[in-house]
């Protein structure tokens, strides 16, 4: 029923994933890539490659189709070799609340590390403050600090920032054809080893924020999975595409959580790790992201670990949610 994609980010320059947090007078990032990220970037991407005027429409028609047809997974940094051509994965580093606390990496027979330990290579920051035209000084209350994931990191040698997910197209037919009559557009967005829209290959997309300090590029690629059971990141949490809905499994008694899990109706006995809050921009119609969700999802955070009886399933953003 879903075609699995195994999709590298590769890092062209910093990530800034922004949610609101701060400490002091830094603005903090994710240590990871929310699915729903990747869905704006794709539905901005798709919606200016093939739009000859500009129209919020389309942007909203292109993301529901999206929604419709591919579910998308978190994406997290990882370790890797580069050998023939191809991406070898060592270590994806997901983080991942243990008994001894918080670590980074969910392979499960791969050495996970500590925090401290993950912000020494993945993460840094830059300090930026507006100048008073007046007094040709720092103005006033303007210095700002942005934490950022590198472009690059230093594991033996040094190489471009890599991140793993996954994209499940629905019906395993590889296309999605979009029509969109009041605009006189149709297009086929097709999946090889990149994303095709009326077969012009799409090889990078722009996620996060801070883009006026050149921040968000990555490329993208795409490998086909023939499995039809897939080991998330080599975690043992296992979703099955040959139903018509991603169910997800654990092959422990325990799950972790890879994306957000919403708790809604989730009944769980137990949960080692943290929840909070999520609510993001939408659509409506001034145009993308012009409108903050009214109602927020409670949701156990990736990395939390958690126990319960209820079926799960990858839904809208990759979240998480009971059948």
């Amino acid at each position: 029923m879903w075609a699995c994609y195994r999709v590298y980010l590769e890092a062209k320059a910093p990530i800034h994933i922004g949610y609101g947090a701060k400490l002091g007078v830094v603005d903090r990032t994710r240590y990871y890539i929310p699915a729903k990220n990747v869905w704006g970037a794709l539905t901005s991407l798709i919606a200016k490659s093939i739009m000859e005027n500009y129209s919020p429409e389309a942007y909203r028609i292109i993301g529901k189709r999206l929604n419709e047809n591919i579910k998308f997974s978190y994406f997290y940094p990882v370790e890797y070799k580069r050998a023939n051509g191809k991406i070898h994965i060592q270590q994806v580093f997901a983080p991942w609340y243990k008994k001894d606390g918080l670590k980074f990496g969910v392979c499960k027979y791969k050495k996970a590390i500590s925090l401290e330990e993950f912000e020494r290579i993945f993460i840094s920051s830059f300090v930026s403050t507006a100048i008073d035209k007046t007094s040709k000084s720092a103005e006033e209350g303007s210095l700002h600090e942005i934490e950022f994931i590198r472009d690059k990191i230093k594991c033996e040698t040094v190489k471009p920032t890599i991140f793993m997910g996954y994209f499940f197209v629905k019906d395993t037919s590889q296309k999605i054809e979009v029509e969109m009559h009041d605009l006189g557009i149709s297009f086929t967005i097709s999946f090889t080893d990149s994303i095709e829209v009326n077969e012009v290959k799409l090889n990078e997309i722009w996620v996060g924020g801070e883009r006026n300090y050149g921040f968000g590029k990555v490329k993208i690629l795409l490998e086909k999975s023939s499995n039809e059971e897939v080991d998330l990141f080599g975690s043992g949490m296992l979703v099955d595409t040959a139903k018509k809905r991603l169910t997800i499994s654990s092959r422990s008694e325990y799950m972790i959580a890879l994306s957000h899990v919403n708790v809604e109706n989730l009944g769980a006995k137990l949960i080692r790790g943290d929840i909070e809050p999520l609510v993001g921009r939408e659509w409506n119609e001034r145009g993308s992201g012009q409108k903050i969700s009214q109602v927020a999802k409670i949701c156990i955070t990736p990395g939390s670990q958690f126990v319960c009886d209820k079926a799960l399933s990858i839904g809208n953003f990759g979240i998480w949610e009971v059948v």
